[in-house]
């Protein structure tokens, strides 16, 4: 796993930790198993929580201010060039390029007029440490919440809403207050932490991720990558692999 190999260098912020999963009204032992490499059910009757499964499993933790960076002076450090520009479509890059990877994420909607990308949006607060919270904890329902506390190196990550078709990118002190008191009510160690801020970010959404090479007006090569919901760091290196074999097998067939 790449997240493990990176977790042995300080610089990537990323560190493997106990996570505790409590789904409410649903099962996803089948799924969660198979994509882990340590997990352990857990008796939800032993449980303060009422559920209908538990289980403990050690995934990555990635604190994101931290590994950005750090991806960014990777890619520099092999020459790799970063401009900032606004753009309306992939052609507007042709022929300055040969190759455009769109990563455009929610915003395909309207860069490739792809109708089937949709916001959801997140919330999230962000809180003090309390000393002794290192495992995380998430409660799952099937409706427009979770609950997440994601303890990271200098704070919490209280999650938290998931509301498909909202635009909106400012926090809302409702969505801010029912976080809180759902994350104090599954882990009480937060309720007295002060909070820190709110930040919102939309999901890019699709029913399935668009990864696929597109030859935009018969000779324009454009590889989409988009569509990945809430699950981007979880898929990002396959998808990269599988972006970097289209592209490979573009310039081999050229």
């Amino acid at each position: 796993m790449e997240y493990r190999r990176l977790s042995a260098m300080p610089e990537t912020g990323i560190h493997f930790r106990e996570h505790f999963r409590f789904c409410v009204d649903h099962d996803e032992s089948a799924y969660a198993r198979h994509l882990v490499d340590e997990w352990e059910a857990i008796d939800p009757a032993g449980s303060s929580i009422s559920c209908r499964q538990a289980f403990r499993v050690v995934l990555p933790v990635i604190d994101v201010p931290v590994f950005m960076p750090y991806l960014k002076t990777e890619i520099q450090s092999i020459g790799a060039a970063l401009h900032l520009r606004h753009l309306d479509s992939p052609q507007q890059l042709f022929p300055e390029f040969d190759l455009v990877v769109n990563c455009s994420g929610v915003h395909a909607r309207s860069f490739v007029a792809d109708e089937a990308v949709f916001p959801v949006r997140g919330q999230v607060v962000r809180v003090s440490l309390p000393a002794g919270l290192r495992h995380s904890t998430r409660l799952y329902q099937q409706d427009d919440r979770f609950t997440l506390v994601l303890p990271r190196s200098d704070d919490v990550i209280l999650g938290g809403t998931s509301q498909s078709g909202d635009w909106d990118r400012e926090p809302r002190a409702k969505d801010t207050i029912t976080i809180v008191e759902r994350c104090a009510e599954l882990v009480p160690q937060i309720a007295d932490c002060k909070i820190l801020g709110s930040a919102v970010g939309l999901r890019p959404a699709r029913k399935a991720v668009r990864l696929e090479l597109e030859m935009i007006k018969g000779s324009q090569p454009v590889i989409h990558n988009y569509g990945h919901g809430g699950s981007g760091f979880t898929v990002a290196w396959g998808c990269a692999d599988e972006v970097l074999q289209l592209t490979n097998n573009y310039f081999a067939d050229s």
